[in-house]
């Protein structure tokens, strides 16, 4: 696994149900980075939580509409809570 100063790496991947995002998140799990998917569709987002573990990496699914600034920030509070804080800054 990945590591920025002896944590793991998090990657967050809006649009992760299907098509370009869904194939980010299977790329960044194989890299043993740990994946944040955020979506709309639920079905999607099941199947991208698999991609994900099935690569051997920790997923976790929020459903999110990023047009919602509200949920956005929920999203982010979600992650930092589910798979640590921010390594930026």
């Amino acid at each position: 696994m990945e590591t920025i100063d002896d944590r793991p790496r998090v990657a967050v991947v809006t649009g992760a149900s299907s098509g370009v995002g869904r194939a980010t998140a299977r790329a960044f799990a194989e890299r043993g980075w740990m994946v944040a998917l955020l979506a709309r569709g639920h079905d999607g987002l099941a199947g991208a939580v698999g991609d994900v573990e099935d690569a051997g990496a920790k997923a976790l699914a929020i459903p999110t509409d990023v047009a919602d600034p509200e949920q956005v920030e929920a999203a982010a509070l979600a992650v930092e809570e589910g798979l640590g804080p921010s390594t930026c800054g």
